[in-house]
């Protein structure tokens, strides 16, 4: 059994502690976490003499530099700005880290984490990748089975939150303490979606609506042109103020459109290429349309993730937690900005101006 230190013990750091403590197949024992809230404490109710409880990230990783527990991984729950200083502090005492999203607020944030991990496991909890309707997407536009994706659109508009869930944590819907809206909170999830199916995009336009359904300085409502070197294009809209919202990605490839919602996947395809359509002498309308339909069921994807990166297999690594909030940051600051933002390889000369242009433009929208 490996032992485990949870920072952050909100909503989702209490929900791991209970799924560790619940069941040993896990393979942690919770050994220590920081402070918990009197709403989560009760969820642990019956645990709570099992492991030991620090006021904040500090005290706990200067109790494990006391020996005052014994640790071989920390999963971070905490709000977003925290990622940076709790990753770093773990990897420098030699611990395997997993972290919650995103891989903090700037970009530059997540290239130092990843810089400091070392020989140590780091994984982040994109738990989606691990849905059985991912995991059968991805298989399948590996397999070009309906040939080259030419196009994408991508909406995530169930994300709806009301006035009080903003109101729910003091660190919530400001750029000073949150860092950002449902790009940086909801959107990290659909974001990596995208890259780890379809690839890095390598440009995009965007319009990120601040307060537009909620009274918060940060957006609430988002529409991204988006571009990849292979020619594909791609439309990403995303909103915490619509209800009924939706989530639904249309994939256009050669052969087929690919309809994904969350439980079921849709595809209509014909039995040529686009090609050979276009070029029918003497028809005008000629497709040969076929309809494919499958189920899916949701699994636990939180429980397998956390076993996964227990066993040493890690579902999203810390590169990969790069690619999400590089797109986050590149949309912010080409709404702020009013232009298309080029997407460079990750280090490069031009991204490293890019990192310092987004963070001098969030100066101006942080308010004391």
């Amino acid at each position: 059994m490996k032992r485990i230190a949870i920072i952050g013990m909100g909503k989702m750091g209490s929900k791991y502690a209970k799924m560790i403590l619940d069941d040993k197949n896990l393979g942690y024992i919770l050994v220590a976490s920081t402070r918990i809230r009197e709403n989560n404490a009760l969820k642990l109710k019956d645990h709570l003499n099992e492991f030991k409880i620090y006021n904040s990230d500090q005290e706990l990783f200067k109790g494990f530099d006391n020996k005052e527990f014994e640790c071989d991984t920390i999963l971070v729950s905490t709000p977003h700005y925290n990622h940076r200083y709790a990753v770093i502090e773990g990897f420098k005492r030699n611990l395997d880290v997993l972290c919650e999203k995103p891989a903090g607020v700037y970009l530059s944030d997540g290239r130092e984490m990843l810089m400091n991990r070392g020989n140590n496991q780091y994984g982040f909890i994109f738990h989606q990748r691990r849905y059985p309707i991912n995991v059968f997407l991805y298989d399948l536009l590996k397999s070009n089975k309906y040939g080259k994706v030419k196009r994408i659109n991508y909406i995530v508009t169930d994300w709806f939150r009301t006035d009080a869930y903003y109101k729910s944590d003091y660190w919530r819907s400001t750029y000073k303490t949150d860092g950002g809206g449902t790009l940086l909170n909801q959107c990290p999830h659909s974001l990596d979606l995208l890259c780890y199916l379809f690839g890095m995009p390598k440009r995009l336009r965007a319009y990120c609506n601040e307060g537009k359904y909620h009274n918060i300085e940060v957006e609430d409502d988002v529409t991204c042109y988006l571009e990849w070197d292979n020619g594909v294009t791609g439309v990403f809209i995303a909103s915490t103020g619509e209800i009924p919202g939706i989530n639904r990605m249309e994939i256009s490839t050669d052969r087929a459109i690919i309809r994904v919602y969350p439980n079921n996947i849709e595809i209509i395809s014909n039995e040529k290429n686009d090609k050979y359509y276009l070029g029918l002498p003497n028809e005008s309308f000629k497709q040969d349309l076929k309809i494919e339909k499958y189920e899916f069921e949701k699994n636990d994807a939180y429980y397998e993730l956390i076993k996964l990166f227990n066993e040493g297999n890690v579902v999203a690594s810390g590169e990969d937690s790069l690619m999400s909030l590089y797109l986050s940051n590149a949309m912010y600051l080409s709404s702020w900005k009013g232009k298309d933002i080029e997407l460079y390889e990750i280090n490069s000369k031009e991204e490293l101006e890019f990192e310092n242009e987004f963070e001098e433009e969030m100066k101006k929208h942080v308010k004391e």
